[in-house]
């Protein structure tokens, strides 16, 4: 029997209790990524219900995956063609088995353009690995920009406020004074 992870989680303000074979880390990673989801979808409309919050959020959530699965299946796709391309060299190859004498030149070029492809194949594969991870790491770089951004935004919507407090203060301190004077005045 495995031991399952617990881990408790805040979404939205509420704390829940995840339990997975997953590390916690993990857990955490995918709380923290529907937190923020939630949170960007609650902060577009103060009105909408905390349900109608979580099936926009997975809406979004469920058209992003859809859309990383297309993307998938294209680069899967992409892949299969050196294969292709792979198992038609060795057709050739054993056509030209058969007639060895004639076609041996036809054969060792055969052979280099194997190669050929296949080098082409690591360094795309070579390239795409380090595409990915500069994708991940900016998305990374992004999140804690944009989670930075949102702390701002809110400090500064604390100071905005503390600063009309002082003005109605203010405001109510002149009028007090003015009340005081009219009435020493008398």
């Amino acid at each position: 029997m495995t031991n399952k992870n617990r881990v408790i989680v805040k979404i939205l303000g509420q704390e829940y209790t995840m339990v997975s074979d997953e590390p916690r880390e993990y857990m955490q990673k995918v709380a923290n990524y529907v937190d923020d989801k939630m949170v960007e979808i609650a902060e577009k409309n103060k009105k909408f219900s905390t349900a109608m919050v979580a099936v926009l959020t997975a809406l979004n959530i469920g058209d992003e995956y859809f859309k990383l699965a297309d993307d998938y299946h294209k680069i899967k796709g992409e892949h299969g063609k050196p294969v292709e391309e792979l198992e038609k060299a060795k057709e050739l190859l054993s056509l030209s088995s058969m007639k060895m004498e004639k076609m041996e030149k036809e054969y060792e070029g055969l052979l280099e353009e194997y190669e050929e492809m296949q080098e082409n194949f690591r360094k795309m594969e070579a390239s795409y690995m380090e595409l990915r991870e500069e994708v991940n790491r900016l998305s990374y770089e992004c999140n804690i920009k944009d989670n930075k951004l949102k702390k701002a935004e809110k400090i500064n919507e604390d100071l905005k406020n503390k600063l009309m407090q002082s003005e109605i203060k203010l405001v109510q301190t002149k009028k007090e004074l003015q009340e005081f004077i009219e009435a020493f005045d008398e």
